[in-house]
This record gives C-alpha cells, structure tokens and sequence, in this order.
C-alpha cells in the first residue's frame, strides 16, 4: 500500500532566532567593554566655584587643581593626557590627595604627574591608604625616615603634608594642612615620644645603629610636632585653610571634630574653609543616568551602600557646616571588589575660590 506524501517539504522551525540573540547580546557587550576600556584612558577636566565667606581680595578666583587616586596609572606617554587637556586651564596650585602609587608600589607614574607641574605651581601632596606608609619604621643608612616615594616626589619639586603648608599671595595667606592636625593632641603625643626617646637611651640591649635608626624617626616625629605647633599659632583668622584629608569626612567625623575643637581651641576646626578629599573614585561603577551601583563599607553610609546618593562619593558638599570636595579620581581603588572603573570618566577638577555666592 502506497503511504501519502505531501507535496511540499515539512517546514522545519528556524533557529536563527535562537542564535542571533546571544550573538547581539555578546556584541553590545564587547562594543560597551572596548568602549569603556578608551574612555578610561581619557581624562575629563570639572570645574567647581567654592563659596568663601571672607575670602581677601587678593585670593579672589584663586584656583587650586584638585586630583587624586592615580593609583600608577598613565594617561599617554609621561601623562600626556592629563598635560594635553590641561593646556588651557588655569590654576594656582595642585593638591594631589593620595593613592599614588601603583598596587605593587610603583610610583615613577606619580613622578610623571608631578614633573607637569613642578617649577610652574606649587604641588601640594598627602598619602592615601593604599600608598605605602609614608614614614619608615626605621631610619635608613643616611638618615632619611621617609619612605623611597616621599623623597622621590619632593625631589621633584612636590611638597609633602604632613604638617601646615604656608603660600603667601600678596599680603594674604593661604595654609594647606593634613586634616590630622585638626585632632591632635600635640601635648600628648610630645610626652609619649619623649618617654620613648628615654626608654632607648635606657635599653642595652640594642645595637647602636639600630638605636640611632629609631631615634632619627622620633626626632623626625617631635620636630612635625614643633613644626605644627609653631604655624597653629601663627594661623590668622583672616588666613584661608585648606584642609587634605584622603578619606572623605563623614558628619559624624567633622561633628567630633568640632565638638573638640570647640571645647579646646576655639572652634578652631570651624575655621576650614575647605577640605579636600578623594578615596572612592566616584562610586567606580556607575550606572549611566542613575550614578554609583555601590558604595563601600568605608564610606560610611547606613545600610547596605547600594545606589547611594552622590553627596556621599563625589563632588561639593557642605557636612556639618564645613565645605568639601570629594574629587572623581583618576584610577580604581582596592575598596572595592572589583578594580576597574566602568561608565565613570576618570577626572580632575579645578576649584575657583570666590567670596560670591554661587548657585
């Protein structure tokens, strides 16, 4: 018996469907990587104006560029970059706000940086936590208690800060200090380092250039104390302070702060009329037209830090009264689970002081 056939072929379901979706979805992938791999070697220039109740004349549109968390990466052969986008900006001086250095401790990309600037304006720098410890926990051969990057950068023409920096300009002052001496309690830490420089004299049973090495690094410390101290006193109510700080101040950290300081100084932390800071590279991963996916545990937000607001990881604020900039950064910091930036330009930032308010 003969079986039926059609006369047409059975129609079989196309599975170019099936396949084209994956390969579209695998394509905006790689397109949105290889994007974001070029726009992370690019630079972007802010620009701020900074409200300053007071501020001299001669101070007026003072502009300091703010840049932080290179983290040893190289934006163009020798950072020329960085030198490029700045060719038309105008700035008074820089204030490099930590993590330096590369993860492995590499800082010849930081030498880069600062060799753009030094010997035009002054360059104001302070370590990051990611950086090495800036100070040895033993002098070398030749004295020098401060680690190789430290040396190397002011070698360079940078200024390192670890205690008030005075620039004169005109007749008017401006100071730029580490946010630490806000919290120092110089009668203190003077007694317990000249209790340790009795204890050495006293112990036999170090090898003199094992003593002579720790001695250095105490008289190093007492001397940034006696250093601080004299330009504390110095400081007039009509000096301009600029405060770095790497680590952004959260409002219970500036709240402390005042609280002691009112109580023991006058409210002297009140008068900061900015801090600058950095650490958090803008959140690192954005989302675009939403902001930072997360932040971390280091940023001191309540909750679990998803989609927080951008106050907290970049930009101008004003916490507790006191003005400060949080800087977008430049590279990817290890406080995050991933080191990479994606959707989140690198940049820098020019601050213009001005005593007209600005909106």
């Amino acid at each position: 018996m003969r079986r039926n056939r059609t006369i047409f072929a059975e129609h079989k379901p196309r599975r170019t469907g099936r396949l084209i979706y994956p390969l579209f979805l695998l394509l905006i992938l790689a397109l949105s990587i290889g994007l974001n791999f070029i726009n992370n070697g690019r630079v972007r220039l802010d620009t701020e104006s900074v409200t300053i109740v007071g501020l001299p004349k001669e101070l007026e549109n003072f502009r300091i560029l703010h840049i932080s968390d290179l983290h040893g990466n190289e934006y163009g052969a020798n950072q020329n970059t960085i030198a490029t986008m700045l060719q038309t900006a105008r700035y008074n001086a820089v204030c490099v706000t930590g993590d330096v250095c590369a993860p492995d401790g590499d800082y010849s990309a930081f030498l880069k940086l600062i060799d753009l600037f030094a010997g035009k304006v002054p360059v104001y720098f302070i370590a990051g936590d990611e950086d090495p410890a800036p100070l040895l926990s033993a002098a070398q051969p030749d004295g020098s208690v401060k680690a190789d990057y430290i040396l190397a950068a002011e070698e360079h023409g940078a200024i390192y800060v670890d205690r008030p920096q005075k620039l004169a300009v005109g007749k008017s002052v401006i100071w730029f200090s580490p946010e630490s001496i806000y919290g120092l309690d110089i009668a203190s830490y003077r007694a317990a380092y000249q209790a340790r420089l009795e204890a050495l004299a006293a112990d036999d049973s170090l090898s003199f250039s094992n003593q002579a090495a720790q001695i250095s690094v105490i008289d190093h410390q007492l001397q940034m104390l006696a250093d601080t101290e004299q330009y504390l006193a110095e400081m007039q109510d009509s000096d301009i302070q600029i405060a770095l700080t790497h680590h952004p101040l959260t409002e219970e950290t500036i709240k402390t702060l005042q609280q002691w300081a009112g109580a023991e100084r006058g409210d002297f932390f009140r008068g900061v009329s900015l801090v600058l800071s950095g650490h958090f590279c803008a959140g690192q991963i954005r989302i675009p037209f939403v902001g930072a996916l997360r932040a971390p545990a280091s940023a001191g937000l309540p909750g679990s830090g998803w989609f927080p607001a951008d106050r907290a990881l970049t930009g101008l604020s004003v916490v507790q009264g006191v003005t400060q900039y949080i800087s977008p950064g430049l590279g990817a910091s290890g406080a995050y689970p991933v080191r990479f930036r994606m959707f989140n330009t690198p940049a820098v930032t020019v601050l213009t002081l001005t005593s007209k308010l600005t909106f």
